[in-house]
């Protein structure tokens, strides 16, 4: 086994489930999963106030600050604003349509707004984790990677109280051993890690051997998706023209699932959302046509990352043999092709 700071990958897989795509057996024979993440980051951005160079320049209704090494009230406001007005929208909205949902904590934006854990935990939700700084982690020495890890279980466990969580991780920013860092974080305190959503490679969920190297063990992986989180409105280059347009490719991302759901290949649509931009008036109007328009649809299954976690792992437990990244591609046999 490689050191506890030396990188190892798994292999690359270009094939995946390839054309035996499993049946995910969703709860009530529901022909989609749809899975909701809520970023909590307001506050554990760059900045200034916590030692850092410059104020955050990512994810702005406004271009970039400029590289100086200064504090920078209009990039500071923006985050203000997810948590003042982003935050309680969001609560009241998924209320309102009885849809779980997964709050993505970074522990320093909780601890400067304590006010919100207990209608979040009153809420139903889930509380994952994405570490204790929203920070770009490439370059993070990977010793004080694995510091902050610890800082973010311990204080997101103080903070709510409860001493099982966390149960799952989107540090999303990530480097490439965070993942293996934060299992062995959650081993060294015996602490179940139900499921790890760093990944964008597919649509559903799938096992990866244990990236500390547990013998029998493996982590599930539940992926998400870039395409239809809302940060492509203040992306440069390829964002959102109007709510509207973010309307249109959620609902017609969903229709495709769907569809292939009823065609007898159910998968899961993942929504990454950030309360200081979806939570514009604007936007979360047009958001809430989307959550009204899956409520009103049959066989639609919204569900917690944990709830999935637990449900992939009944249905289709950890198998070392057919676990990504590790097995040689199979090769293609006799098959059949549905029509388009």
């Amino acid at each position: 086994m490689a050191g506890k700071y030396e990188e190892d990958f798994l292999e690359r897989e270009f094939v995946g489930y390839g054309y035996n795509t499993p049946n995910p057996q969703w709860p009530g024979g529901a022909k989609i999963c749809v899975s909701f993440i809520i970023h909590y980051n307001m506050g554990a951005e760059e900045s200034v106030e916590e030692g850092d160079p410059l104020s955050c320049g990512h994810l702005l209704e406004i271009p970039k600050n400029a590289p100086k090494p200064s504090r920078n009230e209009n990039v500071e406001m923006i985050y203000e604003f997810g948590g003042r007005e982003g935050v309680p929208r969001l609560l009241k909205l998924f209320n309102k349509y009885k849809a779980p949902v997964t709050w993505n904590i970074y522990t320093r934006a909780l601890e400067k707004s304590p006010y919100w854990i207990k209608p979040i935990v009153e809420s139903g939700a889930e509380m994952s984790l994405g570490g204790h700084r929203y920070r770009d982690h490439f370059y993070l020495d990977p010793k004080e990677e694995d510091r902050l890890i610890n800082v973010g279980i311990d204080k997101l466990q103080e903070l709510t109280g409860d001493k099982s969580l966390p149960k799952g991780w989107l540090v999303e920013r990530r480097s490439n051993l965070s993942i293996k860092l934060y299992s062995a974080a959650h081993s060294s305190r015996s602490l179940p890690l139900l499921y790890s959503s760093d990944s964008c490679s597919d649509e559903l969920p799938y096992w990866v051997p244990s990236p500390i190297k547990e013998e029998g063990k493996g982590l599930l992986m539940i992926p998400f998706s870039y395409d239809c989180s809302d940060f492509r409105f203040n992306a440069r280059g390829s964002g959102w023209a109007s709510p509207k347009d973010y309307l249109a490719h959620l609902t017609d991302t969903f229709d495709c699932l769907y569809e292939e759901g009823e065609a007898g290949e159910p998968k899961m649509m993942t929504v990454l959302l950030h309360p200081h931009i979806i939570g514009r008036a604007g936007r979360l109007h047009w958001f809430e046509e989307f959550l009204k328009y899956i409520t009103s649809k049959p066989d639609v299954w919204i569900a917690r990352r944990q709830d999935i976690a637990e449900h992939w792992t009944k249905v289709h437990p950890y198998d070392e043999k057919t676990a990504f990244g590790q097995t040689k591609v199979a090769e293609c046999g006799q098959i059949h092709i549905p029509s388009a």
